[in-house]
């Protein structure tokens, strides 16, 4: 009787026993389901951040801080001269022209930027501040002798529904629907 090869030998012997020789890996179903629930998962995550949301939020960030920078760079021109720019005897330009009331104006109105002029030479605001049109368009000016309010109409969900987002155009207070927020 002849002997059985030994190849032979084992692979009955592993058959017998249940173990068949496998590559190690995943399958196609495997790989499949994964990706699935890695697709479901990232389609959850962009609907809970929602891209657009976030990118009006900051927007209106933008525009809070350069709003702001403007009132408060009035400020501090008041603090060192006793009148804001519009309504100081001693500064000549196209700011103070037109008597001492600015109207409601955009920051990119002439007038105004005459103002962020004056601003500027003073060193109240930084040279780079006029350059930024796109978010001087959204924000309006107003003020007197005695004031100054920059507003602007909030883009995003969270920005209209701001305790803050209450005023008119004009900076007054009471506004019930498309408000503006403003700083004072």
């Amino acid at each position: 009787m002849r002997k059985m090869p030994r190849f032979l030998e084992k692979l009955i012997k592993s058959s017998q026993k249940g173990h068949v020789s496998r590559q190690a890996g995943f399958t196609l179903i495997e790989l499949l389901v994964v990706i699935a629930i890695l697709g479901v998962l990232a389609a959850a995550l962009i609907a809970t951040i929602d891209p657009f949301e976030q990118i009006k939020k900051a927007n209106d960030a933008n525009a809070k801080n350069t709003a702001a920078e403007f009132v408060n760079a009035n400020i501090r021109y008041y603090a060192t001269h006793n009148a804001l720019p519009w309504a100081d005897p001693s500064a000549t330009s196209t700011c103070t022209s037109g008597g001492t009331t600015v109207s409601t104006l955009a920051l990119t109105n002439t007038r105004v930027m005459a103002c962020m002029g004056i601003l500027v030479s003073e060193n109240e605001l930084k040279p780079g501040f006029t350059t930024v049109t796109q978010v001087l368009k959204n924000i309006t000016a107003s003020g007197n002798a005695g004031g100054v309010t920059a507003c602007f109409k909030p883009e995003s969900k969270s920005g209209t529904s701001d305790p803050n987002t209450k005023y008119t155009i004009a900076g007054v207070s009471g506004c019930t629907t498309g408000c503006y927020w403003c700083a004072q």
